[in-house]
């Protein structure tokens, strides 16, 4: 998701039903030509299908599926969404959904054309219970504040995965735009938000239930947003109401097209040069008395430059890192699941290269992981600290869930033996993830 969880309102206007059409009708063909595709598809033959992860295959396995529990209470109570593959898969899809929606657009788009849009609770959780890696979570940096994906390149990759064997299996699939409420928001819509953020996390790192598909790469800025920049306002301010464009101006310079909108102004530098001066200078403490923030509309920051998306790159990960150490379960699930993380950007679906080294060790990568989410930018404040206490969580927890398994992991152990060469009293064993226990035996 690249979800930077703190993102400023969307100012978003009504959906709009594709043109020269009844969007009714363009609907309903596409919900008769998926049941045929699905029909269709059942009655071919399977290539080489990969067998069946059961919870009784190792101890793990219910140890490690039992994390998502906060995940599947989320699902069950509508906080979080999940679209249906087929609906964004099937031939035709591109004219009923030819731009991203809010969520609660594609709500109302699914109770008035009778279309399935998401998946039910129950579905969505019998998908995440499969073992299968059914259901796709998308990280990737939002392009702007108020629409992730203004180019559509996203989407149009997403499709594309969607219809490539790497992601002929999914399901299920999590946007946040499309999968959490949006603002607007009732006060219903937000208490639904922010369950949803507590469990961001094991959206990405659940090992058995999702698929991440990974889009590093930030579309390039269409022309027409450069030198846009957004000034958050304190309510009440000094700043909130078009009355301030005057102060405005005299912070920032000359600019143009100013349009004071609820909590935040946008206004147009004549070149995106002078508009990231005006930002940096902004930036300076004191610079601008009644600004929560200052920032380019368009934000092309490196997907791992920002915080949201690193840490969900990291929990995605952090399981199979582990699994080097524990290599009975490892060589299972490298048998019976499809990969983990698939890069969607770019050429086309492919495999990622894990960027871990089995000689490591989980001490020195969770160091570097820390590292690179407290380098890394974030939009909201006080987002950073919750970030990393999140990725710490989950990183105990799963090696909790491992250490349980009855696996042993490798090591040197240096210390007293009994007479029978055993380990007894006072020792120190060295892990091969890099864990050190030092005490008695």
């Amino acid at each position: 998701m690249g979800c930077g969880m703190s993102k400023p309102a969307a100012a978003t206007g009504p959906w709009q039903p594709a043109a020269e059409a009844d969007p009714w009708q363009q609907l309903t063909m596409l919900e008769e030509a998926t049941r045929a595709s699905a029909t269709a598809a059942a009655s071919l033959p399977i290539s080489s299908p990969l067998p069946k992860l059961t919870a009784a295959d190792h101890k793990g396995i219910p140890l490690l599926a039992a994390l998502d529990e906060a995940l599947v209470a989320a699902l069950r109570s509508d906080a979080i969404k999940l679209l249906r593959a087929e609906f964004l898969r099937a031939d035709g899809s591109e004219a009923v959904l030819p731009k991203l929606l809010r969520r609660q657009e594609l709500e109302r788009m699914e109770k008035e054309g009778g279309i399935r849009i998401f998946l039910t609770p129950e579905e969505a959780v019998a998908a995440l219970r499969s073992l299968s890696r059914e259901v796709a979570g998308l990280t990737y940096g939002w392009a702007s504040p108020d629409h992730p994906d203004v180019t559509g390149e996203y989407l149009a990759n997403v499709r594309r995965f969607l219809r490539h064997p790497l992601g002929e299996h999914v399901t299920a699939l999590f946007w946040d735009f499309s999968s959490l409420p949006q603002k607007p928001r009732t006060a219903a819509e937000d208490e639904l938000f922010y369950q949803a953020l507590k469990v961001m996390g094991d959206v990405y790192a659940s090992l058995f239930g999702t698929i991440v598909i990974r889009h590093r790469s930030v579309p390039a800025r269409p022309a027409e947003l450069d030198g846009e920049v957004v000034i958050l306002v304190e309510k009440g301010g000094g700043l909130d109401g078009a009355g301030a464009e005057a102060e405005l101006r005299s912070a920032l310079g000359a600019f143009e097209n100013a349009r004071f909108e609820e909590g935040r102004w946008r206004v147009r530098f004549p070149t995106h040069a002078a508009a990231e001066e005006a930002v940096e200078a902004a930036a300076a403490a004191g610079a601008l008395p009644g600004a929560i923030a200052v920032f380019l509309f368009y934000n092309g920051r490196p997907y791992l430059a920002r915080g949201w998306t690193t840490f969900e790159s990291a929990v995605s990960t952090e399981a199979l890192a582990r699994l080097a150490y524990f290599p009975g379960l490892g060589k299972l699930l490298e048998e019976r699941l499809t990969p983990k993380v698939v890069e969607i950007d770019g050429a086309g679906p492919r495999v990622a290269e894990m960027e871990d080294r089995a000689d490591e060790g989980m001490g020195p990568r969770n160091k570097r992981v820390i590292a690179a989410i407290e380098a890394a930018s974030f939009t909201g404040k006080g987002d950073k600290p919750v970030v990393v206490q999140l990725y710490r969580d989950y990183a105990t927890k799963v090696n909790n869930a491992m250490v349980a398994s009855g696996e042993a992991q490798e090591g040197e152990y240096e210390g007293e033996r009994n007479a029978a060469g055993e380990r007894e009293g006072r020792g120190v064993y060295r892990y091969a993830d890099g864990d050190v226990y030092d005490g008695e035996f």
